[in-house]
């Protein structure tokens, strides 16, 4: 199949919104998989973001240029925006300084992400309760004030006492490493070994975790 010239250039315009997509999906978290017309909507979002950043940019750097009289134009129209119906043209110098700002845009809004401000302040003034899009296993062990735990299992007559240093999960099963590890016994809590270092594995519904200190 063939691909015209305005196709391609569409697709080189992209660029800035794929690399901020990347970005925030990679470093923020999601209770369900993004689909991929999702992940297309998002990187426009953030391509467009990208470009009318670069367009203010532009317009600082032309006014500043006219107030020090080195240039009589007061406004300057980036190339993408006024020669996108032109499928012969490639602003390329553009597309790269719109890169470099989506890459930090990515980072910005995945720290906004993380740091749950809106969600924060929703809930300040009754706007919302919703505390964000990661469901409460991932919640709870973000939370700042969690960084020692027990790690009850049951089954095996055991409890874990350590530092969260990662986690993660899957459709089925629960991940995390805990350093600095004692293990008891439970329920007596009768204290068995330490252990620098541990990486555990349970199904989704067979994890108890209770913040230690």
């Amino acid at each position: 199949m063939e691909i015209s010239e305005l196709t391609l250039k569409l697709i080189i315009l992209l660029t800035p919104g794929v690399l901020a997509t990347t970005i925030y999906k990679r470093l923020t978290i999601r209770h369900k998989e993004q689909s991929d017309f999702m992940f297309v909507v998002i990187s426009i979002m953030f391509g467009m973001f990208s470009y009318l950043t670069l367009q203010i940019c532009t317009y600082l750097i032309s006014y500043i240029k006219t107030y020090s009289k080195e240039n009589s134009e007061t406004y300057e129209i980036i190339k993408t925006f006024s020669d996108l119906p032109n499928g012969n043209s490639i602003p390329y110098s553009e597309v790269i300084l719109a890169s470099i700002i989506s890459i930090i845009l990515g980072f910005l809004i995945s720290k906004l992400d993380h740091s749950k401000l809106i969600n924060t302040f929703a809930k300040k003034y009754n706007i919302s309760n919703k505390y964000g899009d990661e469901n409460l296993y991932s919640y709870f062990l973000n939370s700042p004030d969690v960084n020692w735990v027990y790690i009850r299992v049951i089954e095996n007559s055991l409890t874990y006492l350590g530092c969260v240093e990662s986690f993660s999960e899957t459709p089925e099963n629960k991940e995390i490493v805990l350093n600095q590890v004692t293990v008891y016994n439970y329920p007596d809590s009768k204290k068995m070994y330490e252990i620098e270092r541990i990486y555990l594995i349970f199904p989704k519904d067979k994890i108890i975790i209770e913040q230690a200190k």
